[in-house]
């Protein structure tokens, strides 16, 4: 199987597991990519985002709690902003790009992903506020490349998970050397590399 949207790649992993060059088989290969691939979406449910877009638009439905900001999934791009202001499911009204801003207003430039949507002071209309599916949005979603401390805290958990083949029961470590430890669920690193880009709402 091939890696599907990992935050590093095979040849970084192999890097770290055979810093000397050693030759892998196809074998560990294959697990090689099970791996990055898992613990990218592991590390995608941790922090309740995803550190990748697609390469065509998505179409997600929003129902807004506020009139001049919508909380959205993290966006990358808009392609149509449209509003169903009567609930019937049918969005009569196409926003213009002048009538709303993303929000941070300079996320892109940090190349990072928006968080929400904002009204202009120019701008013709409101969000339909509590109208189920009132919004509909059809662009990229997540970020568009994932950052260099997701990027590190993908190899370690990778480093440690396809490690794990030579401690099955999840142990480590030598009891007679005072040594024996639990492999945590995530690394305590990884952790809080990965502190500052979890999605609280």
């Amino acid at each position: 199987m091939a890696i599907t949207n990992g935050y590093c790649t095979a040849a970084e992993l192999k890097v770290r597991l055979w810093p000397s060059g050693a030759t892998v088989d196809a074998v560990d290969d294959t697990v090689i990519e099970q791996v990055v691939t898992a613990v990218s979406r592991w590390i995608d449910e941790f922090c309740a985002t995803r550190f990748f877009t697609t390469d065509s638009d998505e179409t997600r439905y929003y129902t807004a709690e506020f009139n001049d900001e919508l909380f959205t999934d993290e966006i990358v791009s808009i392609t149509k902003l449209e509003s169903d202001e009567d609930g019937d499911r049918t969005y009569e009204v196409e926003w213009a790009a002048t009538d709303y801003d993303l929000w941070p207003y300079n996320a892109g430039l940090d190349s990072k992903s928006y968080q929400s949507i904002q009204i202009t002071p120019e701008g013709d209309y409101g969000f339909p506020v509590d109208v189920k599916k009132g919004v509909k949005i059809t662009g990229k979603f997540g970020w568009s490349k994932a950052p260099a401390p997701v990027k590190e805290a993908c190899l370690i958990q990778c480093e440690r998970i396809f490690l794990r083949k030579d401690a099955p029961f999840g142990v480590t470590g030598n009891a007679e050397l005072g040594e024996l430890r639990l492999i945590p669920q995530l690394d305590p690193d990884v952790q809080q590399m990965l502190f500052n880009y979890q999605r609280l709402f």
